[in-house]
């Protein structure tokens, strides 16, 4: 290039980098800086949350010097220390250009690389229904600790601990993969709580022995039902665990569980102990053969060929409500297991293995109101309190 160019090259216009105070407003007893923005390449108005009206921690008036620090410090983040503005990447715009793809990623086979098809699906219920509203036009670098905290003390007023831990876990592995793919250097979520008391944990729901043998004796006319029911509380299988058995998991003594079966697909067992193996006691056994003397496939295949979830709300049921008998889900035949596990031993050890669990602690806390031989002993005396 010779002189003349660049001396013609120097004398265009270069636009003047903005540089925002933002302007704080008020509305629904919150306080906003108010600013504009470049987001997908087009200028637009920001509200941004910086905390809710509360005097009592001097966030009582717009001019209060706690919400102007707010204000400030939030603008200095937009502006960026050389007047610039700050990344344009919107947290949305990450979930749907590169966190999405990567959580959805999967093998020439159609099966899921990164993760189980059950945590997919319960990634993007928790994002549209919580995390998309809250992050609205919010960029990644913008997003600070306090946001996340505000948000998850809202949240605590309706939302149990466990919604609340699923929330989070989310958020913060969306700013873990955005800092590792180098969209930025530390992760907001990472220090966020609930400010104040949460709800109590929920009293979760399990079927108690008497309960399951009035279940299984109202679904006399379907020994199929019978049989799932069964497996749910004498063995505390997982749904996708009984929709995963095969007939060539069942012999004359033992059932093996091999696999877990999740929307049709196949996927890695759960637990401490992926595979697991129980001595057949006979109100399973007896309910094993007489299934496989009608079951049209017995010599191989699925055991359950229908989907459980619309068996149980087409034939399980509607038979339980017509007995005047709850329905508390599939989930409560294992921690009826570990409930009369301890009931019946006066530990945590049996149903800690039968139910798989790394530690008595969980299932302490979640189950009770080597498998092998260590298991043998307490399935045969829950086999001898079974009535006929």
């Amino acid at each position: 290039m010779d002189a003349a160019a660049i001396y013609h090259e120097s004398k265009k216009h270069v636009p003047r980098k903005r540089h925002q105070r933002g302007s704080i407003q008020e509305k629904s007893g919150a306080f906003y800086v108010v600013y504009r923005t470049t987001v997908d390449g087009e200028r637009k108005q920001v509200w941004h949350l910086l905390c809710e009206k509360d005097r009592t921690t001097g966030h009582g008036s717009r001019s209060a010097p706690a919400v102007r620090e707010l204000a400030e410090d939030h603008m200095r983040q937009i502006n960026g220390s050389d007047g610039a503005p700050a990344s344009d990447l919107t947290v949305v715009k990450f979930w749907d250009d590169t966190f999405l793809p990567f959580i959805e990623e999967k093998d020439a086979n159609g099966n899921f690389i990164n993760f189980k098809p059950s945590t997919v699906q319960g990634y993007k219920q928790v994002w549209n229904k919580n995390l998309k509203p809250h992050f609205g036009e919010m960029t990644l670098r913008e997003y600070r600790t306090h946001h996340g905290s505000i948000f998850l003390t809202h949240l605590a007023k309706t939302y149990g601990p466990y919604t609340l831990k699923n929330i989070k876990n989310l958020a913060s592995a969306l700013f873990t993969h955005a800092i590792n793919v180098g969209k930025i250097d530390s992760n907001p979520w990472h220090d966020c709580k609930v400010l104040g008391k949460q709800l109590p944990k929920g009293v979760t729901g399990y079927y108690s022995l008497e309960e399951i043998e009035n279940i299984i004796s109202a679904l006399v006319d379907c020994v199929e039902c019978q049989l799932i029911m069964a497996l749910a509380y004498f063995f505390g299988l997982r749904r996708g665990e009984i929709q995963g058995l095969q007939w060539g998991d069942v012999d004359a003594d033992w059932l093996h569980i091999r696999r877990n079966k999740v929307n049709g697909v196949v996927v890695t067992l759960k637990g401490k102990k992926k595979e697991k193996d129980f001595p057949l006691i006979k109100p399973v056994k007896v309910l094993l053969l007489l299934w496989r003397a009608k079951c049209p496939k017995s010599d191989g295949g699925w055991v359950f060929e229908k989907n459980l979830q619309n068996t149980a709300r087409l034939r399980i049921i509607p038979v339980l409500d017509k007995a005047d008998l709850t329905w508390k889900g599939f989930h409560a035949g294992r921690r009826g297991l570990g409930t009369i596990m301890k009931e019946i031993t006066g530990s945590s050890t049996a149903g800690r293995d039968l139910l798989g669990h790394t530690d008595e602690v969980v299932t302490q806390e979640h189950y009770e109101a080597v498998l092998q031989q260590s298991v043998v002993a307490p399935l045969r005396l829950l086999e001898a309190k079974v009535g006929k």
